[in-house]
């Protein structure tokens, strides 16, 4: 099914996103990658930097490809991701929509400072719930040690 609307896929992811991530941008400023390849278009945001308190934050990106529609999320000195462990957007209304970790995460090191990251998986019904909402606060939910994180989004 992913193949009979990949084709319409970065204009939705457009349409979608921008109102969210890039009010008064133009799109060059948040589509870094852009590729059709075997029928598949490949979108990649830049990165959106969604937390930042004194010495952590928290980013995503988001992206498709073959395995749909996903959004690699950052932990910068923050909390690490495990596969299953869930974030939790809520919107101005209190709405909120979770999604979880897909994959088992990985920490790499930039300049001596820990980056936790993850891949959520996403569909056309999340983004458009995201361009039509107001995140104000995200949830991290491990799942292992059933501790929950609240964070207010920057605007």
């Amino acid at each position: 099914m992913y193949q009979m609307f990949s084709n319409r896929l970065f204009p939705l992811l457009l349409i979608l996103i921008l109102p969210v991530f890039a009010i008064a941008q133009n799109c060059g400023s948040v589509i870094v990658q852009n590729r059709m390849i075997s029928g598949t278009q490949f979108v990649t945001s830049n990165l959106q930097t969604i937390v930042v308190r004194g010495n952590y934050s928290y980013s995503l990106e988001f992206m498709s490809n073959e395995k749909g529609i996903l959004a690699r999320v950052f932990s910068k000195s923050g909390v690490e991701f495990n596969q299953d462990d869930e974030i939790i957007f809520m919107d101005r209304s209190s709405v909120r929509k979770s999604y979880r970790f897909i994959e088992m995460g990985e920490v790499v090191n930039k300049s001596g400072t820990p980056v936790h990251q993850n891949i959520l998986q996403l569909d056309l019904a999340a983004l458009e719930w995201f361009s039509s909402s107001m995140i104000n606060v995200i949830y991290i939910k491990n799942n292992i040690s059933n501790k929950m994180h609240k964070y207010t989004v920057n605007g």
